[in-house]
């Protein structure tokens, strides 16, 4: 009688191992000692799509056109189970011509027989593709939800629903100068020495989101000891199936400055246009003494060609000012081809757009003037332009000296012209400076000064 069926005859005993195996619902192999099949339940046939008239009697591995000619197989059957007996979960994976690649569980126990008569092996086959194939699939969606979290250029905290975090991305760290070890599995509030406790987000975790799938772009403000004041949108994103939190934080800071920049720049730029409709205009209605509409044209466009150079400096700096030697240069042209004739003696000096603006019409005031009527007029005049910074009451000054020689007599004019209340207007006026201009009898001289922040 077999072992574990005292009671049973041998026929009550075989009936119901029968009724075992046809009742397991993996497939289950009954083997005879040398490997052959003595039998098979249904769910073995149904799974491997094989008949028994193929399977009964022959040898194991040659079932199926020898497709259960597994070398994993055969290692269990031959070295492994001799050794124990029974063996669970032994993996085997092979391609059957039938149903494909598959994944098996094998569990096999050898069941020795009363007196003479040979032993059992019992395998029975765990189908485990499909696990096996979730099981990957989740992994591989879990590495790619880590991935893609850390490529994502935005901090981002994943929290747990009780907002201990869970994980945080590399920009995280890398924006809040703070390690891993300091921040998963501690309270969001808690990190950073408590910098996160912000009443704002507070509010937001704490009774927005209970009752909002999401929040979107709500700006917070807050100082951080390692990176300073940030300005910061929110974002948070609930995960119910996962009990997970969602927390992207996008870093506005620099943003917010160039737009209050951009604010700052444009007002100015209102300023300046304005002011420079205002000189336009005064270049205009000043054309007294001009013989003629041609020449006043032509003074005009000399005048508008000189601020319009000075605007491309400007522009070029974002109108944060431009040098003093290269307003100078600009004088070049007319000293016609005797370089010689214009000497510029000044070390580097900048000047906010205001200022340069200003100096560029006076400076351009004095070249034409001199090209008409004074030492640029003839081949032997000279003129020095030379400047120097020097201490002043309450900070620095640029003080200018504009040097005319060898040109034609002077005589002061009668009356007072465009050129000097221009220049009276700009140092004394617009640049709160004082100007000096005095018609010497070698040459037009002017002193000025103009106080630098």
């Amino acid at each position: 009688m077999a072992e574990g069926t005292a009671g049973l005859n041998e026929e009550e005993a075989r009936i119901l191992a029968e009724g075992i195996v046809e009742t397991i619902r993996q497939p289950l192999l009954v083997l005879n000692e040398d490997l052959t099949v003595r039998s098979a339940n249904r769910t073995f046939y149904a799974t491997f799509k094989v008949e028994p008239a193929q399977t009964e009697g022959r040898l194991l591995f040659e079932l199926g056109n020898r497709q259960w000619d597994i070398p994993r197989l055969r290692e269990l059957l031959s070295e492994v189970l001799p050794q124990r007996e029974a063996v669970e979960a032994f993996e085997v994976e092979h391609d059957f011509e039938t149903v494909g690649r598959r994944i098996m569980l094998i569990g096999a126990r050898t069941l020795r027989r009363v007196g003479d008569r040979p032993s059992l092996i019992l395998l029975a086959i765990e189908d485990v593709t499909e696990r096996r194939q979730s099981e990957w699939l989740l992994e591989h969606q879990k590495e790619l939800a880590e991935k893609i979290v850390d490529t994502v250029r935005e901090p981002l905290l994943i929290l747990h629903e009780d907002l201990r975090v869970q994980s945080a991305n590399h920009a995280f760290y890398a924006t809040f100068k703070i390690d891993p070890a300091e921040t998963e599995g501690r309270l969001v509030y808690d990190l950073g020495n408590r910098q996160w406790d912000i009443p704002e987000l507070h509010r937001l975790l704490g009774e927005v989101l209970p009752d909002n799938e999401f929040f979107e772009d709500f700006e917070v403000e807050q100082e951080f000891e390692a990176i300073g004041r940030r300005i910061m949108l929110l974002n948070a994103r609930r995960v119910d199936h996962l009990q997970l939190i969602l927390l992207a934080i996008e870093d506005v800071t620099a943003r917010r400055r160039a737009e209050q920049e951009r604010e700052l720049l444009v007002g100015e730029l209102n300023h300046r246009v304005k002011n420079l409709f205002a000189v336009v205009r005064a270049l205009i209605t000043h054309g007294d003494g001009m013989r003629s509409a041609a020449e006043a044209r032509q003074v005009l466009l000399g005048r508008l060609d000189a601020l319009a150079g000075t605007h491309d400096l400007l522009f070029e700096s974002r109108w944060q000012g431009a040098d003093l030697r290269s307003l100078a240069v600009a004088l070049r042209p007319f000293a016609a081809e005797r370089a010689e004739a214009i000497e510029i003696d000044g070390a580097s000096v900048r000047l906010d757009a205001r200022q340069a603006l200003s100096v560029t019409l006076v400076l351009h005031e004095l070249a034409t003037n001199a090209a008409k009527y004074g030492a640029l007029s003839v081949p032997e005049g000279r003129i020095r332009l030379s400047w120097q910074v020097e201490d002043a009451e309450g900070g620095k000054q640029l003080r200018l000296l504009w040097q005319e020689r060898h040109g034609p007599p002077v005589t002061p004019p009668k009356t007072t012209g465009f050129g000097t209340e221009l220049i009276q207007r700009a140092f004394g006026f617009e640049l709160d400076g004082t100007a000096d201009l005095v018609f010497q009898p070698e040459g037009v001289r002017l002193a000025a000064t103009i106080p630098l922040s």
